[in-house]
């Protein structure tokens, strides 16, 4: 019995060690990575960026693109507001193909699945797929 208790006691302490040091997700749904499907520019144009990336992870966002460029950011969700504020970007014309046109962007998200996201701006609405 004395054993018993004992392999009890070590298997219930190894299961709160591996789970109590995982980062756990606090978005919901929003928390991964979506590809853009399309992007209508408030102008009417409509872009279907090639390979381009949001990865969306607790408080911190990375867009990505086929080529390797990388740009890293925070994002603030709350509700159904999502604010991406990217402090180390000089040119925000860089960040055209993934719908963004300044250092700081505030979308209302419309639509939000396990699958599917579509976020709105004044400057462009964008819809993803999760990938």
């Amino acid at each position: 019995m004395k054993r018993f208790i004992t392999i009890i006691s070590i298997a219930v302490i190894i299961a709160a060690v591996m789970t109590g040091c995982r980062k756990r997700s606090i978005n919901g749904h929003l928390d991964g990575q979506w590809q853009i499907m399309e992007v209508t520019y408030a102008d009417g144009t409509v872009a279907e960026p090639e390979q381009c990336y949001y990865c969306l992870y607790l408080h911190t966002v990375n867009l990505t693109d086929v080529s390797g460029t990388m740009l890293a950011g925070n994002m603030i969700y709350k509700g159904s507001t999502l604010t991406l504020v990217f402090p180390t970007i000089d040119d925000p014309g860089v960040m055209k193909k993934w719908g963004i046109n300044a250092n700081e962007t505030e979308f209302k998200v419309k639509h939000l699945t396990h699958g599917r996201m579509t976020l709105e701006s004044d400057y462009a609405v964008i819809e993803f797929r999760k990938f």
